[in-house]
């Protein structure tokens, strides 16, 4: 397949342009001018295509032949709390541009990254949380995916929304100052790399018209606290940390159908948790 991937050259979109060309298919990457192309330009089958998300003719030519898309350019937290208008330029009007061009040109469906943010706060409500919860901004950044899933769906485009989870990578961190949750809040997190397996898989598969969840599944269930502490745990020293004083959007959530169609939950909260360890550990 031909398959264009927005935002490709970020890291996240990197690893799943490698993964695409990987297996055999020829991707063409949309980004920004001035982003560093060297995680993809150097792979076969990758076609660079510089372009800003929010300018139709740039994207018309991106567009053209695309057999599907993967829409992953956006403006994430906390960079879209510091930039609103930005961040609704970018991440809402840039998915309206991509719809248009789309129906302009290729007709390809669209699988777009989208966020857990667009359930708002859910304390209280029944859990897990399913794509039935109904939609609420609470900051920049879910009005702006909120948004955007609303262009997508009025495009009439055949498309797939992943609504994906807060995501980890089994390298040392920091935790930023607050923590995006509170102590005893519901937390459901995922790796990364099985980010990027169910990435592909959404688009391999050609699924239509489907809303999924994208969380690491029942071991990555846990509160906050829970989650702190097992992450100093794996560093192999206590830590403490500054907790919001407020719920955030994050919670656990109903993971059935993802897991169904795309199998992307390879790494158990366990799994990531030991090679986080071995990470820290490599260059202590």
């Amino acid at each position: 397949m031909k398959i264009l991937v927005t935002g490709g050259a970020g890291r996240l979109g990197s690893m799943v342009v490698s993964s695409l060309v990987q297996r055999g298919h020829r991707v063409t990457v949309f980004d920004l001018p001035h982003v560093n192309y060297s995680r993809v330009s150097h792979l076969p089958r990758v076609q660079i295509s510089k372009g800003d998300i929010t300018n139709l003719e740039q994207l018309k030519i991106a567009c053209d032949g695309v057999d599907i898309t993967l829409h992953l350019a956006a403006i994430l937290p906390p960079y879209s709390e510091r930039s609103p208008e930005r961040t609704m330029l970018v991440n809402a009007t840039g998915t309206e541009c991509l719809v248009k061009a789309l129906d302009l040109t290729s007709s390809a469906p669209l699988v777009l990254s989208s966020s857990v943010a667009v359930y708002g706060q859910t304390l209280g409500e029944k859990n897990p949380i399913s794509t039935n919860q109904p939609l609420m901004s609470t900051d920049h950044y879910s009005k702006s995916k909120i948004m955007a899933e609303e262009a997508v769906r009025d495009s009439g485009v055949r498309s797939t929304i992943l609504r994906i989870s807060g995501v980890y990578t089994a390298v040392p961190f920091e935790f930023p100052s607050p923590v995006q949750f509170r102590v005893k809040q519901r937390v459901e997190f995922v790796d990364r790399d099985d980010v990027v397996t169910a990435l592909v898989a959404a688009v391999e598969s050609e699924v239509t018209g489907k809303v999924l969840n994208i969380a690491g599944g029942m071991s990555w269930r846990m509160t906050g606290e829970h989650f702190v502490d097992e992450v100093f745990d794996a560093f192999g020293f206590p830590g403490t940390v500054d907790y919001q004083s407020n719920d955030s959007y994050f919670d656990w959530y109903d993971t059935e159908a993802s897991q169904r169609l795309l199998g992307y939950q390879l790494t158990p909260f366990s799994l990531f948790k030991e090679k986080l360890a071995k990470a820290f550990s490599a260059i202590s």
